[in-house]
């Protein structure tokens, strides 16, 4: 199957936010296509490889090295190698969880300072939870946010019900794609 293709890529994603917004749980949707009611906190990062469903694009393959990194500040000091190599950034908030919406800009400086400026996303989580009136970051935020963070695009999933999550990591690749040339 894979001699259909004639160009292969791989990208490191790095999928950042404060510990508890659901980084984990939305790379788990994506590559497993589960959700976990509980689990344990990401210590240091956790990584998955997903191949990318392009259909668009059949001459491409692309496979993603998600990493997962740890969001709690006492980890602040083992993140930044973890940056270096990374060609996009997901960086993730819990709609129901203000102050994880706050730091936001502080994980893009945290990240810039590393890498610079990368293709990146920016994802209020937890969309189920927003929708039983536990939100606390209206959708006109998170795209002010996206303008101030130069984030390509906003959206708002829910890695529980799936709600986005593909779509996240598809758009982010064809950016990738685009901004290095090869679409």
């Amino acid at each position: 199957m894979s001699s259909v293709y004639q160009k292969s890529y791989i990208y490191k994603i790095c999928i950042v936010g404060n510990g508890g917004v659901g980084k984990t749980s939305m790379v788990l949707r994506y590559c497993e296509n589960t959700f976990k009611e509980s689990y344990l906190m990401t210590i240091g990062s956790n990584f998955s490889t997903k191949t990318v469903d392009l259909s668009d694009y059949p001459q491409l393959q692309v496979k993603l090295q998600l990493w997962d990194l740890a969001g709690q500040k006492h980890f602040s000091f083992v993140r930044p190698p973890f940056y270096r190599g990374a060609t996009g950034i997901i960086y993730v908030f819990d709609l129901t969880r203000r102050s994880s919406f706050a730091d936001l800009l502080e994980w893009r400086d945290e990240v810039e300072k590393v890498i610079g400026q990368k293709p990146s996303l920016l994802i209020g989580n937890k969309l189920d939870l927003a929708h039983i009136g536990q939100r606390e970051v209206a959708a006109q935020d998170g795209e002010a946010l996206k303008e101030e963070m130069h984030a390509m695009q906003y959206y708002e999933t829910s890695a529980k019900e799936g709600d986005s999550v593909e779509e996240v990591f598809k758009v982010l690749t064809l950016e990738i794609l685009r901004t290095s040339g090869k679409i």
